[in-house]
């Protein structure tokens, strides 16, 4: 027995402070142990190498090893689902993009909510999407991709990354807001699908810049516009779609995630040594050249916000294009 009730309220009261004790103390000596950052893709595309190159900088900067583990499969979701059910101590970071958690509601059932089991840490960087052909095709710009789709309804071929993959509905925006029609062709990743264009299997692509700078400079590629509202620095002269098709816009985003109950303070720490290590020339630089516009300024409600916006502009054009979760 505990005897009196003032007794089991002092009982209680000093296992509450014992309790915020030892959680205060565990996020001031975080980390104490190696960090693992899940990434949703395999190794060697272009949010492994943004995770990557962020995950060396964070060793240094904690002192500490953060370590990236690469968990494929369902276009990022099952790295998603696993993330989310991981003790909320910091020991598990999601490197995710606009897929997982802005999109996936409504591509997929999944058993993960993208807003309530994550906590917005900090956004790394974004990048669009660029409409490449074959240099041996005739096609020279937008204009003489639409005219031929337009002659020949449903033989334009466009690869992708696979249904419901950013590359997927970067195409498949841009068709809808053209008023054409194509072949989609599904492929297993970005990176086949851009050697079948190349090969000239199939007439266009969009892919992220990194996988196509390497074949531009070996001239088998021709750029037909890029993804994003405006034109892009690394392509000055490559006109951005919404110049002929006002309102398109099609960018993703790599950003570093919790599960949500996170320590502020953790989280706060966090944010700040990422938001130093991206005002460093020779990081951004690294990012530019990759296609990666640096982010040094969304941090948690500010990221939280891209988030919840890019699912009010996403939901709508999701179901406009057909696509039900499955």
């Amino acid at each position: 027995m505990l005897g009196s009730s003032p007794t089991r309220m002092r009982l209680i009261l000093s296992l509450a402070l014992a309790l915020g004790t030892g959680t205060a103390a565990a996020a001031a000596d975080w980390p104490s142990r190696p960090v693992t950052i899940v990434v949703p893709y395999a190794a060697g595309g272009n949010t492994d190498f943004i995770a990557r190159v962020t995950a060396e900088r964070l060793s240094n900067a904690f002192g500490q090893s953060f370590i990236v583990e690469n968990r494929t499969g369902a276009s990022g979701m099952i790295a998603a689902e696993y993330v989310a059910h991981r003790p909320a101590d910091a020991y598990t970071l999601f490197f995710a993009t606009i897929t997982q958690i802005s999109m996936a509601p409504f591509l997929a059932k999944i058993r993960y909510d993208p807003v309530k089991d994550f906590v917005p840490i900090v956004n790394v960087g974004a990048n669009p999407f660029v409409a490449v052909v074959g240099s041996r095709q005739p096609f020279e710009n937008l204009a003489d991709l639409v005219a031929y789709a337009r002659l020949n309804p449903g033989k334009l071929t466009v690869g992708h990354a696979g249904v419901g993959s950013t590359t997927h509905l970067s195409a498949s925006l841009f068709l809808s807001r053209a008023g054409i029609k194509a072949t989609m062709v599904p492929y297993k990743g970005g990176s086949p699908a851009l050697t079948d264009v190349i090969a000239g299997f199939t007439d266009v692509c969009f892919s992220n810049l990194s996988e196509v700078i390497p074949h531009v400079r070996g001239g088998r590629v021709r750029f037909l516009g890029v993804s994003s509202g405006k034109r892009i620095r690394q392509l000055p002269d490559v006109p951005a779609i919404a110049e002929n098709y006002p309102g398109y816009s099609m960018e993703t985003w790599d950003g570093l995630l919790a599960p949500a109950g996170v320590p502020a303070e953790v989280g706060d720490r966090l944010a700040s040594a990422v938001t130093k290590i991206l005002s460093v020339a020779q990081f951004q630089e690294k990012l530019e050249s990759a296609g990666v516009t640096p982010l040094p300024g969304e941090v948690k409600d500010v990221f939280a916000r891209r988030i919840q916006q890019d699912m009010v502009y996403w939901k709508p054009a999701i179901e406009d294009l057909g696509i039900k979760p499955e």
